[in-house]
């Protein structure tokens, strides 16, 4: 009797590792936060895309020629692609929500230098409602830090060293435009490996342009 107790029990000690691992894997499918990233980012931007095409349509037929005054959505095609390109898809656009509309005229060109308030995020998750902040201006992760101009300090770059989504927004933006950019995966960062961007990534980012300068010349100090 003693000797089947010991077996069974050297039974159980032996399949405890397996079941354990077996909760252990069903546990962190459940709650991986990039589980199916690339299909689950593909009909994020696509709901967007929708949504975007949607109210801006609406926009044009009550304003017609002047639509873009009065909506509140913007889409734009890659600044590297062609208007009549017959291989444009749905996926070289940037849909662009406007936050705020500044005052300023003109707009920066691809071989300008920009200055920017910015914060990027992912598509929203279970884990980050708001999307996962990956990058930002300034030194607070804080949204009303980021872009506060008395204490906050924004980011300098030359345009044709950002993404060709970001670099598209900015060549539309004039100087005090807050844009909210939804980016997709193909003007983004692609299927690169980075640490902080997992791949096929559509990208967000709050935008705030207040500074550019032509090629050949310097960005006015800040502050």
């Amino acid at each position: 009797m003693k000797r089947h107790l010991i077996i069974i029990i050297g039974l159980l000690l032996c399949a405890a590792p397996f079941f354990t691992s077996c909760s252990e894997s069903d546990d962190n499918s459940s709650d991986n936060e990039f589980a199916n990233w690339r299909e689950r980012n593909e009909e994020y931007f696509a709901s967007i895309r929708s949504n975007a095409l949607s109210k801006i349509a609406a926009a044009k037929r009550l304003y017609s020629d002047d639509w873009q005054s009065h909506s509140d959505w913007l889409t734009y095609l890659s600044y590297s692609r062609s208007e009549s390109a017959s291989n444009n898809t749905a996926h070289d656009s940037i849909f662009v929500e406007v936050l705020e509309r500044g005052t300023g005229s003109g707009c920066p060109l691809s071989t300008d230098k920009v200055r920017v308030f910015y914060a990027g995020r992912l598509m929203p998750t279970t884990q980050h409602p708001d999307g996962k902040m990956f990058d930002h201006s300034g030194q607070s992760m804080l949204m009303d830090k980021i872009f506060d101009h008395a204490t906050a300090t924004p980011s300098a770059f030359p345009v044709s060293e950002l993404t060709r989504g970001f670099a598209t927004a900015v060549q539309h933006m004039h100087i005090g435009d807050k844009w909210r950019i939804y980016i997709p995966q193909e003007l983004g960062y692609k299927n690169a490996n980075r640490t902080d961007v997992p791949p096929y990534s559509t990208l967000v980012f709050d935008v705030e342009l207040v500074q550019y300068a032509r090629a050949g010349a310097s960005l006015p100090n800040w502050n």
